[in-house]
């Protein structure tokens, strides 16, 4: 019977613990979280007092070039024709809509050149950019003005992977500059950039 009460009051004793523990767990957890929504609030204050959103820049998680860029097989030929006539036909995917918006709409200066269409044409090409560049969701980047179109060598995503090529590479004859990605992608015009060779 002693052995019995001994037991019982070891019982009584853990369960005491726990309860302290879990009391103490509870408090921290909450202590946390009030620090947390503080600081989130704090955040929040200061963005306004910036006059800035604080979804200005994108976590670095979500930062990410979609994953689709290949070109549909039924790319229409204006598109092809005018717009890799000077260029590569970039794939739509590696800007977003509002980017293409842009060049679309300053046309007649396209980094520096007048590259005014067709109205039929234009409006082809600009249906077929919009559709295909959906997916990509990342802000404008860039200077973006009348006679600055947003470039897709000044995106954050095309800087990070490129960080290791230095400028002397890109300015090589072989290559051409940085916005000329067949030169070190072959398959770049087909959304493919796999396979990478810098031509010397």
């Amino acid at each position: 019977m002693r052995h019995k009460g001994l037991v019982l009051a070891g019982v009584a004793l853990l369960a005491g613990a726990g309860m302290l523990l879990v009391q103490a767990e509870t408090h921290e957890s909450h202590e946390h979280h009030e620090h947390h929504e503080h600081h989130g609030s704090h955040r929040s204050q200061q963005a306004r007092d910036r006059g800035t959103p604080q979804d200005a820049q994108p976590a670095v998680a979500q930062y990410k070039r979609p994953k689709q860029l290949t070109v549909p097989a039924d790319a229409p030929q204006a598109w092809m024709t005018e717009c890799g006539s000077c260029h590569m036909a970039y794939p739509p995917g590696l800007l977003p809509p509002k980017a293409w918006e842009q060049h679309m709409n300053t046309l007649s200066s396209h980094y520096g050149s007048d590259a005014s269409l067709d109205p039929a044409e234009e409006q082809q090409i600009r249906d077929f950019l919009l559709l295909v560049s959906s997916n990509n969701r990342l802000p404008v980047e860039g200077s973006v003005s009348a006679d600055a179109q947003p470039r897709i060598t000044e995106t954050r995503w095309f800087q990070r992977r490129h960080d290791e090529v230095s400028e002397a590479k890109f300015a090589r004859e072989s290559v051409g500059g940085a916005g000329n990605c067949v030169a070190c992608h072959r398959n770049a015009e087909r959304g493919s950039f796999g396979k990478v060779k810098i031509p010397r």
